[in-house]
């Protein structure tokens, strides 16, 4: 398959990864190891034998080393679905955030779909996009890739509510990615908090421009709000930049740390990299 957000060469250099998280909260039988115990082909730890136990778990060769009778418990593996929630938002256009976005998720959604999971790819602007029900194999994938090139950044950000509502629309248990640049004023935690009440595995990928990080103009300038249109003019001093640098430093330490509160995984990228590099190390970095 080929596509014009991912290259052939892009997509061979995917080909191989997968979705490894350890322990999601799924429902359904599949890849993924879940949190209860059950019978499969991945041996999790043994327990002391109880009468009315399958004598053909006993472990005989513990028994005949240390005399324990000990039974083999067995992790019940479940199909978890993977969700990427986008933001689409019109402040994701500046510095090709949104691309990067796109691509990132397009790498995402291929990885899932090489792994036989189901996925849906899920919008979000003031409010979520109506999202498909997860789904498999390569007409779903093409019509999540086709979504991907119609999908162009508009509108304002309601990033915790627009998280909120998707996750109270009570979608299955599964894998979420959010990718978004978290610079919202009306903050993240409440959003990425219900995700996680959900039952979701979730992971929070911020991405961020160079103008983001370092303003590049020093003088006279005018400051515009690409999602209100509202604009300030100011002079922009040395000083100035260097407190503007201290204040995202400070909200992006926020986000991570309440990342940490959560157990949620952090990513922060910026929009010129490699969107395939960043998903192999979203994978690589998830799953330990």
């Amino acid at each position: 398959m080929t596509d014009p957000l991912l290259s052939p060469g892009e997509l061979r250099a995917l080909a191989r990864a997968r979705l490894t998280l350890r322990r999601p909260a799924g429902v359904l039988p599949g890849g993924h190891l879940a949190r209860r115990r059950g019978t499969s082909l991945e041996f999790a730890d043994h327990r002391p034998y109880q009468p009315g136990d399958d004598f053909r778990l006993i472990d005989w060769a513990v028994y005949a080393r240390h005399r324990r009778l000990v039974t083999k418990t067995f992790a019940h593996e479940v199909e978890a679905p993977l969700y990427v929630l986008l933001d689409a938002s019109r402040s994701m256009a500046e510095g090709r955030k949104d691309l990067f976005s796109r691509r990132l998720a397009a790498a995402l959604l291929f990885v899932a779909y090489r792994g036989q999971d189901r996925f849906a790819l899920c919008p979000f602007r003031d409010r979520p996009a109506s999202a498909p029900n997860p789904r498999r194999g390569r007409v779903a994938l093409a019509a999540a890739f086709q979504s991907l090139l119609n999908l162009s950044p508009d509108g304002e950000t309601d990033l915790s509510g627009s998280l909120a509502a998707w996750a109270e629309a009570r979608p299955e248990p599964g894998l979420c990615v959010v990718i978004s640049d978290f610079l919202s004023p009306d903050g993240y935690r409440n959003g990425l908090r219900s995700l996680c009440h959900g039952r979701h595995a979730v992971a929070a990928v911020q991405v961020l421009s160079r103008a983001d990080l370092d303003p590049p103009r020093l003088g006279e300038v005018r400051l515009l709000d690409l999602e209100t249109h509202r604009g300030k003019s100011l002079i922009l001093g040395v000083g100035a930049a260097r407190a503007y640098r201290e204040v995202l430093r400070e909200w992006n330490e926020g986000l991570a740390d309440a990342c940490r509160e959560m157990a949620t995984p952090y990513f922060l990228f910026r929009s010129e990299a490699s969107p395939v590099e960043a998903a192999l190390e979203l994978l690589a970095g998830w799953g330990r």
